[in-house]
């Protein structure tokens, strides 16, 4: 039990450590590893991690043989000292040339083996002698950068085992084979293989684009100058003080509409052929989106006290009215569809697609990250077609809904006097108004609310998102709540009969 103490402490403290508050919560059981070497004191270790409720984890991490047994930052494994091999300049030199020695494979004696695959091997070859460091963010997965900002090698934290092939790798090496320039170019992949042939990805290495930061933190960076320079003179921010902003914001709206035009363009590959949204797609679409307005409701109704006071009005109208405003929200836009002559096509499409998913370059383009999939999914269910305009919905979300109000909150929040904070989000509050509106605008381009898919997916958008924030950030939950009212109120998506809306 000492040495499971000391796995913990840890991997507590370590980048590949995805279960943390299982471990502070104690529900760790058991912890086991199989092993490899690579290179000179260097080992792959993948371990498997036993929870209380009997289910399972599986993550690997690079490890290199530490000098110093008393060593704070190490683990100890089969009586063996190691720290993080990331951290060592030469990781990525000793990686390669461990794939270039034994035909691109790291074999486990328990008959796991990791594979590499390059889809560009010139470039890998040119980089093969170059130091090698990690990049500190913390997300999803540990990035190495190699050399002099030449290549981004990612690995993946969590194993998520599976039949078929990564999503993600999927639509990398399709967005390369259409010579696609939304996403960093893509050189080589790592699966790993366990004894009953499952895959899990385990790395990806791309092009390493230099950048200003994802669109989300630019953006707020941005905001928060703007605010501040119009805050005496109460200044409203639009499309003309704010050009720098604008203009991302119609690079944004290019770059997706190229995405969604490969996406959905023919493809000999069954998985990329795209297909219409018919009446049997529609009809599981109806049922999909019942299940999702059950738990909704559901999640709100039991963490409806969770949530702030301010919110909690808004809130209990919303869920008093609920059946009624939701299924008429839903049947106006099923009849337009119904009677629409030109079928929606389904295609694959990113799934996760938010400001965060997309770089600024230095020379102000743009490139798109992470084409995983919406993460709660299982891997299977991230390789289905959905409507083509999924991806606009959920960049909508993500500047019509949220980028304000954080802004908002952030602006505020530079203060700690309580008076001058009330001041100051009320100004960024009427100043954003007029900018997040012809920004989100300005992004849809052709794919205005009038169109009812659209419509439909920027609502399952903001279910997902009210399902979360009533859950896990219940002072968050005024974000989406008010994104449900906005949907229901808006002229726009509203039905006319004699004239009049209904």
């Amino acid at each position: 039990m000492s040495n499971l103490k000391n796995i913990k402490d840890y991997l507590y403290n370590q980048r590949w450590c995805n279960f943390k508050s299982e471990i502070s919560n104690g529900q760790v059981h058991n912890i086991t590893f199989n092993t490899a070497a690579f290179g000179k004191d260097k080992i792959l270790a993948v371990g498997r991690v036993e929870f209380a409720d009997k289910k399972e984890r599986c993550f690997m991490m690079p490890l290199k043989r530490a000098k110093d047994p008393a060593d704070k930052n190490s683990v100890k494994l089969n009586g063996v000292t190691y720290k993080d091999a990331v951290a060592e300049k030469d990781f990525w030199t000793s990686l390669v040339s461990h794939f270039e020695k034994n035909r691109n494979r790291i074999d486990f004696p328990c008959g796991w083996h990791l594979e590499f695959e390059a889809t560009s091997a010139s470039v890998l070859k040119d980089c093969k002698n170059e130091a090698s460091r990690p990049l500190g963010v913390e997300q999803s997965n540990t990035t190495v950068v190699v050399g002099d900002k030449r290549l981004a090698f990612k690995l993946e934290r969590i194993l998520a085992f599976s039949e078929n092939e990564n999503p993600e790798f999927e639509m990398n090496k399709k967005l390369m084979r259409d010579q696609s320039l939304v996403m960093p170019q893509t050189y080589g992949f790592l699966v790993l293989y366990n004894d009953k042939n499952q895959k899990a990805s385990s790395g990806i290495i791309q092009e390493f684009v230099k950048n200003k930061g994802d669109m989300w933190n630019y953006s707020l960076k941005y905001i928060k100058e703007k605010l501040y320079r119009g805050y005496a003179d109460h200044v409203l921010l639009n499309k003309n003080n704010c050009p720098e902003f604008m203009a991302l914001i119609d690079k944004l709206g290019q770059k997706t509409q190229e995405m969604l035009d490969c996406l959905s363009q023919k493809d000999d590959n069954p998985a990329f052929t795209p297909q219409q949204a018919d009446a049997a797609y529609l009809r599981t679409y109806q049922k999909q989106m019942e299940v999702l307005l059950y738990q909704t409701k559901r999640n709100i109704a039991d963490n409806l006290e969770n949530l702030p006071e301010p919110s909690k009005t808004q809130t209990r109208k919303l869920l008093k009215n609920w059946d009624g405003l939701t299924s008429k929200f839903v049947s106006r836009q099923i009849k337009k569809i119904r009677n629409s002559p030109a079928p929606e096509t389904i295609c694959r499409v990113h799934g996760d697609f938010h400001l965060g998913q997309v770089l600024v370059t230095e020379e102000n383009d743009l490139k798109f990250t992470d084409f995983a999939g919406e993460p709660a999914l299982p891997l299977e269910q991230r390789k289905q077609k959905h409507i083509a305009v999924r991806d606009y919905a959920g960049m909508y979300r993500s500047l019509d809904g949220y980028l304000g109000a954080v802004a908002v909150e952030n602006f505020a929040a530079e203060t700690t006097d309580a008076a001058e904070a009330a001041k100051r989000r009320q100004y960024a509050q009427k100043a954003l108004k007029p900018l997040i509106n012809e920004a989100s605008r300005r992004f849809l381009g052709r794919h205005t609310l009038d169109n009812p898919w659209l419509s439909l997916e920027i609502f399952r958008k903001n279910l997902y998102e009210v399902n979360y924030e009533v859950c896990h950030r219940p002072q968050m939950a005024y974000i989406p709540i008010s994104g449900l009212n906005k949907l229901f109120t808006d002229g726009s998506l509203k039905t006319k009969t004699n004239g009049k809306e209904k």
